[in-house]
């Protein structure tokens, strides 16, 4: 089994849907609660990378999951998601076989999933490896360690793509029967907005 790293993004502004999307109530917990209970159970180290609102999303998340996650606040999150990615590459470092990434607005995800991309990772052993729902790929994305220094390169607003562009040739595609693996929580809250 390999050693990994959960990498959740939760720094960004919101902008969209103030004034936090993360601290939006779905059933019974916030947005940002599902997301980390979809990867609490398994055999990873959970990172979050807190940046916008971070006392608030910090106390959500303490109260819920208390010390099995580790925090890191990302001082530049202004600049966009790659600072995130950044921050979390540099607290995880390279004692991980592969980091795995997830924005935090991905509650809609199944540990079942999860579960499956885990699988084919260990079978496959890819540079890359991200799920696919009709054709569209989604989170959560694995990369290898080995691929530090592009991660660190990386600008703007973009994270992991730019580093999938890169290296299209060497990423495992898994079709997935999941559509929460890519979908928007901007677009669900839009539908969600439009019901009422």
């Amino acid at each position: 089994m390999f050693n990994l790293a959960m990498i959740i993004t939760a720094a960004g502004r919101s902008t969209r849907f103030p004034p936090n999307k993360l601290l939006e109530i779905l059933e019974d917990r916030t947005a940002i609660e599902h997301t980390v209970n979809t990867f609490i159970t398994f055999e990873l180290d959970i990172y979050v990378i807190l940046g916008y609102q971070s006392e608030l999303v910090h106390e959500v998340l303490f109260k819920r999951f208390e010390d099995k996650i580790i925090y890191e606040f990302n001082t530049d999150f202004h600049s966009g998601l790659s600072s995130s990615v950044i921050t979390g590459v540099k607290a995880a470092g390279n004692i991980y076989d592969y980091w795995c990434f997830c924005p935090g607005d991905k509650p809609f995800i199944q540990a079942r999933t999860v579960a499956m991309l885990i699988e084919k990772l260990n079978e496959k052993k890819p540079l890359i490896l991200a799920p696919r729902y009709d054709n569209k790929p989604g989170h959560p994305t694995f990369f290898s360690t080995e691929l530090a220094p592009f991660f660190l390169a990386t600008t703007g607003d973009t994270g992991g793509r730019q580093v999938i562009e890169t290296f299209r040739s060497d990423t495992l595609f898994v079709d997935v029967p999941d559509e929460g693996v890519s979908l928007d929580m901007d677009y669900y809250m839009e539908f969600e907005n439009a019901r009422k």
